[in-house]
C-alpha cells in the first residue's frame, strides 16, 4: 500500500473514532459548519466591490480559496458565488472527517529549511469550530500539522492532525529572515484535499 493511501486510510479512520478506539475514547465529531451561512459571511469578508460574488483580486485575502479558484468557479465565469462556496463546502464536508493528517514540506531556494514554524489560521468565515493547526520542520525540512492539544479532548491528545478547511498560512524562522509574504502578510493558503495529506511551500528568498 503507498503512502498516500494509507494516510487517506487513516484519516477515514479518524472521522469515526480516535486513535486506539476500542479502548473507549470519545468520537471524533466533525466541525460544526453551516454552508450556507459560511458562504454568506465569505461574500460579506471579502467582497470589495460589493457584487454578490468574489474575483481572484478579491481572494488575495483569502489564499486558500484563490489557491483552489478553479474548483469552485464551477460556471468558468472568472467570479465565485455564495452558491459555489456553499457547495464546496458541502463537498469537502461530505467525507464526515473529524482530524486528517497533513504533513506540510517547507524549502527555501529549493533545500528544505529546518526549524521553522509552520501556522495554520482558520478563515473566520468558517466559524469557531476549526481550530488553528502549527507545526515544526525537522531536518528534511517536513512539519507535521497539528490542533493544540487543548483545543482537543484529553482522550484524543495524542492525536497529530488538523481539521478539515481553509486557512492562511504563516511560516517563520528563529533565525532566517522571511519576507512578510510569507507571514505578516502572507499569501500563502491551504484548503483540505481529500485524500491528499501533504502541502508544499517553495520559499524565495535573496
Amino acid at each position: 500500500m503507498n503512502r498516500v493511501k494509507h494516510l487517506w486510510l487513516v484519516s477515514s479512520a479518524l472521522a469515526a473514532c480516535g486513535i486506539g478506539c476500542s479502548r473507549g475514547p470519545s468520537r471524533i465529531v466533525p466541525p460544526a459548519i453551516d454552508p450556507d451561512r459560511a458562504a454568506a459571511e465569505a461574500i460579506r469578508l471579502y467582497d470589495a466591490n460589493q457584487n454578490g460574488s468574489l474575483s481572484a483580486a478579491e481572494l488575495a485575502k483569502c489564499p486558500g480559496i484563490l489557491a483552489e479558484f478553479k474548483s469552485y468557479d464551477t460556471d468558468g465565469n472568472g467570479e465565485i458565488s455564495n452558491a459555489e462556496i456553499a457547495a464546496r463546502i458541502r463537498d469537502l464536508r461530505r467525507h464526515g472527517v473529524g482530524l486528517t493528517r497533513l504533513n506540510c514540506d517547507v524549502t527555501v531556494n529549493g533545500r528544505g529549511l529546518t526549524g521553522a514554524t509552520v501556522a495554520f489560521e482558520p478563515e473566520p468565515y468558517l466559524g469557531g469550530d476549526i481550530k488553528a493547526a502549527s507545526g515544526l520542520t525537522d531536518d528534511r525540512g517536513v512539519a507535521q500539522m497539528a490542533v493544540s492539544t487543548d483545543d482537543l479532548p484529553a482522550d484524543q491528545r495524542d492525536i497529530r492532525a488538523i481539521h478539515y478547511g481553509t486557512y492562511k498560512v504563516r511560516i517563520t524562522h528563529p533565525t532566517v529572515k522571511l519576507p512578510a509574504k510569507y507571514n505578516t502578510e502572507t499569501t500563502l493558503g491551504y484548503e483540505s484535499r481529500p485524500g491528499d495529506p501533504y502541502a508544499s511551500y517553495a520559499l524565495k528568498i535573496p
